[in-house]
């Protein structure tokens, strides 16, 4: 049993890249995905959730606050981890 309950890692990039671009087709692009699978993700992690990510409006996208809070601690997070892996990378590259 995982000490913290989390959505798929899957779902967390998907809703990343949607925040970050404030567009599901670039995000798509971006993930080589297609619109409508980034769009089903997002959905599902909304519902996992129980909150409201994002307005969907006519050809735009925003973030809700709750939205948002979420974008920044995912940020966060994969900015870490990105860290740790290339600091892991760098140690395993210097020489003994």
């Amino acid at each position: 049993m995982r000490k913290y309950p989390l959505p798929s890692l899957d779902l967390l990039h998907s809703f990343e890249a949607v925040a970050r671009h404030r567009s599901f087709t670039l995000a798509a692009d971006e993930l080589c995905l297609t619109q409508s699978a980034v769009s089903r993700q997002v959905k599902a992690l909304e519902d996992a959730l129980g909150l409201r990510l994002f307005h969907r409006l006519h050809r735009a996208v925003t973030v809700t606050a709750e939205g948002q809070r979420l974008f920044e601690s995912v940020t966060r997070g994969l900015d870490d981890v990105s860290a740790c892996l290339a600091a892991l990378g760098a140690a395993t590259k210097a020489p003994s």
